[in-house]
């Protein structure tokens, strides 16, 4: 291997990986620790303090806690049994909670706040450094790059080049914004505004359930060229001499600008010797390769894990604490608006992104923008994790703060088999639920991939071209 492979494994894959497990552990560890603290404070037992669940993998004791990391990285606790019990995700109590004096329903709620307070806090922190030192925002401006020949949209007079101003009647910005407010339409068609060349028209476009990322799309694209994350071993791709990191710029004389155009143009060439232009190291290359026939998705691949080209650009400085906190805000109003309307909108549980879809849309931040693009995600997840963990629900924090609240206003506690019965089954609810999105989170993953079989193919030497003229 040599030193230029390893440098951009290390550039490409582990840095992007090495600041997702700090952030995530950062986050993790920033929550736990408002407990402790808060705990500390009001003088109640604590048994441990653990960064993961289940088995330990290495600890110590320390003034009578048991500080561990766990196996399970998908989140931390506070022991505290005199709080509401938690066996079924922290494991047996060594101390007899009815023997150890009670804690004032005040002194419970306070440290129920304090994680979610020290998330806020941690984003806040992040989110200046952001304002000062700037963020990298993606160069996607909302200007249609390619349509399908011969659809509806183009039979309606949507051409290439031309600016999405307005989506039902919300403003755009960006790229990212029309998915958006795609995704959360209520109705089956959504209602365009373009501007072209100073002209105003306004369109009303259908969209489609896209079954991968289980949102609704319109069937218009970016501008942009398709790049291959990842080729698959023994591929036609791979076997034509095609590269991770090599831009797609045409199939057959076919110019492509997105990977579902990439996509759309491969699948209908199954078994058919196809030029494949490409960029590699500014000189253009072609390449042929044959499709293999696909027998999940029915068209011929070639065996490449695609993705779209995203460019930055450092805005500084970056957007004020209260502009990011106000677009998290706005974009967690959007999913609850979604899912409340799942009828209509069609988003429902495996839409949503669990542990791994959240590592890997990290992942990709980082690897496409940077530290400061992973230091956004993180005042997105930190926000996200304060204000889902106030949820009224046994095991949540909130869950906590609402069995303190009722033992304040009643002058008792609710009995402990009750609060042990609703805490287990709402555990083991959450956890399904938790399952049941990381099944969609690998789907998602997979079925990006070409799943192509291995298939011998013609291949063509590269030719470079002396200009690098795309087409």
């Amino acid at each position: 291997m040599s030193a230029e492979t390893i440098l951009e494994f290390i550039s490409t894959k582990f840095y992007p990986a090495l600041l997702v497990v700090f952030f995530f552990g950062l986050t993790i560890f920033v929550h736990e620790l408002g407990h402790f603290l808060a705990a500390r404070w009001g003088r109640m037992k604590i048994e441990r303090f653990s960064i993961g669940f289940g088995p330990r993998i290495f600890g110590w004791v320390r003034g009578g806690v048991e500080y561990r990391i766990s196996w399970i990285p998908f989140g931390g606790y506070v022991a505290l049994p005199q709080m509401s019990p938690m066996e079924v995700i922290e494991g047996k109590t060594q101390s007899d909670a009815e023997r150890l004096p009670p804690v004032p329903p005040t002194t419970k709620i306070i440290v129920a706040f304090a994680g979610p307070v020290m998330n806020l806090v941690l984003a806040f922190g992040l989110a200046v450094i952001i304002w000062i030192v700037g963020l990298p925002q993606p160069i996607n401006p909302p200007i249609v790059g390619w349509l399908e020949p011969g659809s509806v949209e183009e039979q309606l007079g949507i051409t290439p080049g031309d600016r999405i101003i307005r989506v039902n009647d919300r403003p755009i910005k960006n790229w990212m914004d029309i998915t958006r407010v795609v995704a959360i339409s209520r109705e089956p068609d959504v209602r365009l505004v373009i501007d072209r060349k100073g002209s105003r028209q306004e369109y009303l476009v259908p969209t489609h359930m896209n079954p991968i990322l289980g949102i609704k799309m319109i069937r218009l694209y970016p501008s942009g060229r398709p790049f291959a994350r990842d080729v698959n071993p023994g591929s036609p791709a791979e076997q034509a001499g095609i590269r991770p990191g090599d831009k797609f710029l045409s199939v057959d004389g076919v110019p492509v600008g997105s990977a579902h155009e990439l996509r759309e143009l491969i699948g209908t060439r199954t078994g058919q010797p196809t030029a494949i232009r490409i960029l590699r190291d500014k000189q253009i290359l072609t390449l042929t390769a044959i499709p293999a026939y696909n027998e999940q998705e029915k068209v011929g691949r070639i065996g490449v894990m695609l993705d779209d080209e995203v460019e930055y650009e450092l805005v500084r400085p970056g957007p004020t604490p209260w502009q990011q906190f106000a677009d998290v805000f706005r974009l967690m109003a959007d999913t609850f608006y979604a899912l409340f309307h799942s009828r209509e909108t069609g988003v429902g549980a495996r839409s949503l992104s669990g542990p791994v879809g959240i590592v890997g849309g990290w992942w990709h931040e980082i690897k496409n923008g940077g530290l400061m693009r992973g230091m956004w995600f993180a005042v997105l997840l930190n926000i996200n994790l304060a204000i889902l963990n106030l949820f009224p629900i046994p095991v949540l924090d909130g869950g906590h703060i609402m069995f303190a609240l009722y033992e304040r206003l009643f002058r008792r506690p609710l009995p402990a088999r009750l609060v042990h019965a609703v805490s287990t089954v709402m555990a083991i609810a959450l956890i399904s639920l938790m399952l049941y999105i990381t099944v969609f989170d690998f789907k998602r993953f997979f079925r990006f991939r070409f799943r192509a079989p291995p298939e011998s193919s013609q291949t063509n030497q590269p030719v470079p071209v002396p200009e690098p003229v795309e087409p």
